[in-house]
């Protein structure tokens, strides 16, 4: 269930970040660096943020994280870190627990014992895709091991810390490897000449990195907590996304290519609609939620931080 709180909560005072490195973990620590003591942690792939402590330390081991936590005493911890290739967790379950469910658990007991606020970052393909414009109330129904997982986190977050933020969504931007995001998987297929195939009948609502910092903002100072789904206020497909994109960007639009999703033969089953209901988020959020076309417009019109 959703909470507002009587009490708007103050603006944290320490800030920590995990997956760092990662697209929405990158821009995460872009958003806070400036205005708060951050701290970002990452994996495998060393990135350097101005004005923010970057960190490499493995988050399924769970003495480097209790001691490092200690030393850091955030108010606020983001989890962005995750494995999320779908089908590398289909085909090791064990592997992406540890990553994906026994982890985050670790750090959502950590985090309620220095009295941080905790928000676990989940993903919109919770659910089977046979409805759409989902609610915050629909009960999940994933489909792969990756959403199983997911939704068995969300519980394990809840049952730890019922004051737990868990927001699932879908998001694009620029990310410092220049290929985590499904716009920029685009943007470099087209700019290099390639065919930009997408999906006429995969249906969601992605949000840019930079909308959902600001909406991330807005639930922490009205403190919700439970589920929130972030998103933009339309519902699209990925063929479309791609043809935004591509517009936008100025690129070649004989390159589009419409498919299907049977056309890929994925061995994990996707669901064919994870489009969300935005209506909590637009209750909290102190501006229109964007479209998508206007949400990739302002990416287009900044410069790459990650360049």
């Amino acid at each position: 269930m959703k909470i507002i709180g009587a009490n708007l909560m103050p603006e944290p005072a320490k800030v920590l970040i995990t997956g760092a490195s990662g697209l929405l973990g990158a821009n995460l620590v872009r958003h806070y660096a400036p205005k708060t003591e951050t701290t970002g942690w990452y994996a495998k792939n060393p990135i350097t943020i101005a004005c923010a402590e970057i960190e490499k330390n493995d988050i399924t081991d769970q003495q480097a994280v209790s001691q490092a936590l200690e030393r850091i005493q955030p108010d606020l911890i983001v989890h962005c870190a995750a494995a999320t290739n779908v089908e590398w967790c289909e085909q090791n379950p064990d592997a992406a627990k540890a990553i994906n469910e026994t982890a985050t658990e670790f750090l959502a007991e950590k985090a309620k014992e220095l009295s941080a606020k905790f928000v676990f970052t989940s993903t919109d393909s919770v659910f089977d895709g046979n409805s759409s414009k989902y609610a915050e109330f629909d009960p999940p129904k994933p489909l792969n091991s990756y959403a199983s997982g997911k939704v068995r986190t969300e519980k394990l977050v809840t049952g730890v810390d019922p004051n737990a933020l868990i927001i699932r969504s879908y998001f694009y931007g620029y990310s410092p490897a220049g290929t985590r995001s499904l716009l920029e998987w685009g943007l470099v297929r087209a700019q290099a000449g390639k065919e930009v195939p997408g999906f006429t009948d995969s249906y969601f609502s992605p949000i840019s990195v930079d909308d959902f910092a600001d909406a991330l903002d807005a639930a922490i100072t009205n403190n919700i907590t439970g589920l929130l789904h972030l998103g933009s206020s339309d519902r699209i497909s990925k063929y479309d996304f791609a043809k935004i994109v591509m517009e936008i960007y100025d690129c070649d639009m004989s390159l589009l290519k419409p498919i299907t999703v049977d056309d890929v033969g994925l061995k994990a089953d996707r669901p064919r609609d994870t489009s969300l209901s935005i209506a909590l988020l637009e209750s909290i959020w102190w501006k229109s939620v964007p479209s998508v076309a206007d949400g990739i417009s302002r990416i287009a019109a900044s410069p790459n931080p990650f360049r």
